[in-house]
């Protein structure tokens, strides 16, 4: 019987290929976190030596470091939820038994996908509008393109706690 799941599932439909491809695109929050940040580092370091070493410091390195910063928290949350390593407060699921407290879990993450939809996404686009008529002080950068870093990770974070719904619930029916 479990040599037969194993095939049935080795078999591509066009269901297990859109979600191949949602998961290969959902990477990309981890690619933006990892590139802003190292940029954030390359960035840094260059306004030291400007500014101690060569004694002329750069205005706009830190108005960029700023943005990236704001890019790396949003779609750094969006990757620890994807790989499960969100910061939570585990003291009640230690308390109780194994299952239990596996249930308990995936009673919580509809409460994360409301989170995700109500104010993540929702007051994110909504704050959009007021951030076009914003710029930085030196290079003149519309605000939109910062903030627009809270929607498009609450998009990705949604994505992947409906997927740990999805698997929570087709394990649970394979299970029965």
């Amino acid at each position: 019987m479990e040599t037969q799941m194993l095939q049935n599932s080795a078999i591509p439909t066009s269901k297990n290929r859109l979600i191949a491809v949602l998961d290969r695109i959902s990477q990309l929050d981890t690619v933006i976190a990892t590139t802003s940040l190292t940029l954030i580092v390359l960035l840094m370091s260059y306004g030291v030596i400007t500014r101690y070493v060569l004694n002329s410091p750069s205005s706009w390195v830190e108005e960029v470091c700023l943005a990236l910063f704001t890019w790396t928290t949003f779609m750094g949350a969006s990757a620890l939820m994807r790989t499960d390593e969100v910061v939570r407060i585990d003291f009640l699921s230690h308390k109780l038994p194994p299952a239990a407290a596996h249930i308990l879990d995936h009673f919580i993450r509809p409460l994360v996908v409301i989170f995700a939809l109500a104010f993540i996404i929702n007051l994110g686009w909504k704050l959009l509008p007021f951030s076009q008529v914003r710029f930085t002080p030196s290079l003149q950068i519309p605000y939109i393109y910062i903030y627009a870093a809270i929607p498009f990770s609450g998009m990705f974070m949604l994505y992947h706690q409906l997927k740990h719904l999805y698997t929570f619930f087709t394990s649970r029916r394979k299970e029965d």
